[in-house]
């Protein structure tokens, strides 16, 4: 299914977006949808589903995540989970003013949102620390609002353990990744994605010995091309399951996968479940 775009209405004496709620489930709330704001997410209470773009994972008290602009998300509740509570504050990329990001004192929140478009979790004890932030900002006005903002900012782009959430591939279409060979590539593999891709056939394309190609392609990505192929593949499979009714063998071979078995290994290798399984745990979302 598409997500729904929601509209962030800010109070007229505010810059950002603080919400604490409660329900029965978070679904009802909020089902799958984005906005151009970036967001953070607290859990107090509840437990269940987390889908942050391609990512599903399962979500309890204490988590915190990092939501960049227009990435599709959800929280979905346990069937017995009735006491819900989250905190969540929202805010545009350009609520400092437009030149904030070019500001040296700036560049690691920088950093922060090209990750960000990904979304990112945060653990260990960071995680409250910045809750401590997002509970002062609901209680707070004027200077100190905007104060205890940029120490949540500045709590965020130095959390010592994060993880990124969406694959590296989601946001592909939006990212630098489409600049030079690599864009050249890119483009390449989703266009045959059907086929029988060959890296000697690429790499000529791009004027590259097979060699040199590959040594070229695991010191820009930090993966082999065979890698990288069968995660655009099951991406493109993840998205055509979400989206579409088609039968799981007629997606396996529109992404390239001439045997189903290996279509569903590589895929569980990938997103840790089935097809199947991602298919249906996507359907709660409807």
């Amino acid at each position: 299914m598409n997500p729904e775009l929601e509209t962030v209405v800010l109070d007229g004496d505010r810059s950002i977006r603080s919400l604490h709620y409660r329900c029965s489930a978070f679904q009802e709330d909020h089902s799958w949808h984005y906005h151009p704001e970036c967001e953070v997410s607290f859990i107090v209470t509840g437990s269940g589903t987390r889908f942050v773009g391609d990512s599903v994972e399962p979500f309890c008290a204490n988590d915190l995540v990092f939501i960049g602009p227009n990435i599709p998300h959800c929280w979905v509740s346990d069937e017995a989970e009735k006491q819900n509570e989250m905190i969540v504050l929202q805010f545009s990329p350009g609520c400092l003013g437009d030149r904030f990001l070019d500001t040296p004192e700036a560049q690691g929140f920088k950093t922060l949102l090209t990750k960000a478009q990904r979304g990112v979790q945060v653990l260990g004890e960071d995680r409250f620390r910045i809750k401590k932030e997002l509970e002062n900002i609901a209680q707070s006005k004027g200077l100190r609002r905007l104060s205890h903002f940029i120490l949540l900012l500045d709590q965020l782009c130095h959390a010592q353990q994060v993880t990124l959430l969406a694959s590296e591939f989601y946001m592909a279409d939006n990212s630098e990744f489409n600049a030079g060979r690599l864009g050249k590539i890119m483009e390449y593999v989703k266009q045959h994605i059907a086929d029988d891709i060959k890296q000697t056939d690429v790499a000529d394309m791009v004027c590259m010995t097979p060699q040199s190609f590959s040594r070229f392609f695991r010191a820009t990505t930090g993966r082999t091309f065979v890698s990288f192929v069968n995660i655009v593949r099951i991406t493109e499979a993840s998205r055509q399951l979400v989206n579409t009714d088609k039968d799981i063998g007629d997606i396996a071979f529109d992404c390239g996968y001439s045997n189903l078995s290996n279509f569903n290994r590589r895929f569980s290798e990938i997103k840790a479940c089935t097809p199947s399984e991602y298919r249906k745990v996507h359907q709660s979302l409807n």
